[in-house]
């Protein structure tokens, strides 16, 4: 197996966001994606295939060789397989089984499109294409429905259980009710001047959703619309410059702060990039600011939930293509880190690891994979009360329906056995009321105490048995929520 060489000492570049340890693949790398659960990370490598990389060692395991280079991907975080189309040819996907590293199988179809979407709560997953929307079970990846629409994109709302389906050359945009089997509304997107809706991005927290299409440069900028996911009508029009729109992950939602961050760049023109800040409750916009000096963002621009940052990446127009890495902190919405250069001639991708707060960073011209610590000022710290000592009586076990905790009991006591977030705030209480000694067993099925599906994140199972004055401390176990 070949060897990665890895630079372990820190390297501070700022008083706020350092380099914890610098990866050398033996191949160039590119786009990623990280498991939590799991506690790896995937990097297209060419020619390669995949590098699976250990991230509790860092040592790679072996390669999974596949003969393209890798394009949009989504993961079945229930069934653990990753869904892969090519970049270099829209006719296959490729089904790996990212606990065992292996290629499962692959799927023909005639002219597909790059997006697909994952329907947790179904276990279904949809892949549009030219006139046909497929629709997969997937336990055998099988097709169960093919949908006569012509459609270039599908986003699942997982609060309102809507599918909205993008028709492009209709500049239309169908919400679909999926249980009922009914088209409930068809909206009018023509005025995001959109040649195909591409993708929807969600606030979950406000039901909205942030539509655009991938465009090229020759063909003009795609602007940013705003719907509104209870009434299903399109609010405002943002008229932002979307170099690629959707596709190209210019769009980051602050669940936290009810704010999307949008990055805006006209990469003709060699025009300074301006950061748009949208308030997600009164789709109104904040605030406007250059954040770094000519340039157009590459991939993918990130919200840091434990440090309340955003992170892009910037590459400068100029014929070296350098890149930077750019940092924002979201209390102030300001700039904290203008410039951070990693001695990469091309970054590619950012990959977030909630649990252990790591942030991937990927060199797509070297074979270079930097992870970074942001945690220093504006850190969101664990309060004691979100963080209890384990206990081996507390266990979480993730299931189809959600997370089974199970936990026992010496003698009969009151038992409060509840969800916390990271800020010790309960989310939702599962057990609350006297119990008999022995084993019990709880579901938590992502969702908060008004049944709304709670965002990503780190979540804490906290048990209390017995009263105040009892001398058992709580006992809470780390639960991870990706879907």
């Amino acid at each position: 197996m070949k060897k990665l060489m890895l630079l372990l000492v820190p390297l501070a570049l700022f008083a706020q966001v350092y380099v914890d340890t610098v990866i050398r693949f033996p191949g160039e790398v590119g786009n990623a994606c990280f498991f939590p659960e799991l506690n790896k990370l995937y990097v297209s490598g060419y020619p390669n295939g995949y590098f699976v990389l250990d991230c509790s060692t860092y040592q790679l395991r072996p390669n999974i060789p596949v003969p393209l280079t890798l394009g949009h991907w989504s993961y079945n975080w229930r069934r653990q397989k990753l869904y892969v189309t090519q970049s270099n040819s829209t006719d296959s996907t490729m089904v790996v089984d990212v606990a065992g590293d292996s290629e499962l199988r692959w799927l023909g179809l005639f002219r597909e499109f790059h997006t697909d979407v994952y329907l947790s709560d179904l276990d279904v997953r949809f892949k549009p294409a030219v006139d046909t929307l497929f629709e997969y079970e997937c336990a055998a990846d099988t097709v169960i429905r093919r949908w006569p629409i012509h459609s270039t994109c599908a986003s699942w709302d997982s609060v309102g259980h809507k599918l909205y389906v993008g028709q492009g050359s209709y500049k239309k945009l169908y919400v679909y009710d999926y249980l009922a089997d009914s088209c409930l509304k068809i909206i009018d997107v023509s005025a995001v001047q959109a040649i195909m809706p591409d993708a929807c991005i969600f606030s979950r927290t406000h039901r909205r959703a942030y539509v655009s299409s991938f465009q090229g440069q020759l063909m003009g900028y795609p602007n940013l619309g705003i719907v509104d996911t209870k009434r299903d009508t399109l609010l405002r029009v943002l008229p932002v410059r979307l170099w690629k729109g959707l596709y190209d992950s210019q769009v980051a939602v602050n669940e936290r702060d009810g704010k999307v961050y949008i990055t805006d760049c006209d990469d003709m023109a060699h025009t300074p990039d301006t950061m748009w800040v949208v308030d997600c409750a009164t789709d109104s916009v904040l605030k406007k600011f250059e954040c770094v000096h000519a340039g157009r963002p590459r991939q993918c621009i990130r919200w840091v939930p434990w440090s309340n940052r955003i992170y892009f990446i910037n590459i400068f127009p100029d014929a070296t293509h350098l890149s930077s890495l750019v940092v924002v902190d979201c209390n102030t919405d300001s700039v904290i880190v203008p410039e951070m250069l990693l001695s990469d001639q091309y970054l590619y991708d950012i990959q977030l690891d909630t649990i252990h707060q790591r942030i991937f960073v990927t060199g797509g011209d070297t074979n270079t994979v930097y992870v970074l610590r942001d945690v220093q000022g504006g850190v969101v710290e664990e309060p004691a009360s979100a963080r209890p000592a384990l206990a081996p009586g507390l266990q979480v076990q993730m299931t189809s329906g959600g997370y089974e905790v199970s936990y026992s009991i010496a003698s009969p006591c009151y038992v409060d056995l509840s969800v916390s977030d990271l800020m010790g705030r309960e989310i939702r209480q599962l057990v609350a009321g006297q119990q008999p000694a022995g084993e019990h067993c709880a579901l938590w099925d992502y969702r908060d105490r008004n049944g709304t599906p709670v965002p990503r994140g780190v979540y804490f199972c906290r048990l209390v048995a017995g009263d105040a004055s009892s001398a058992e401390p709580p006992a809470a176990a780390k639960v991870v929520v990706t879907r």
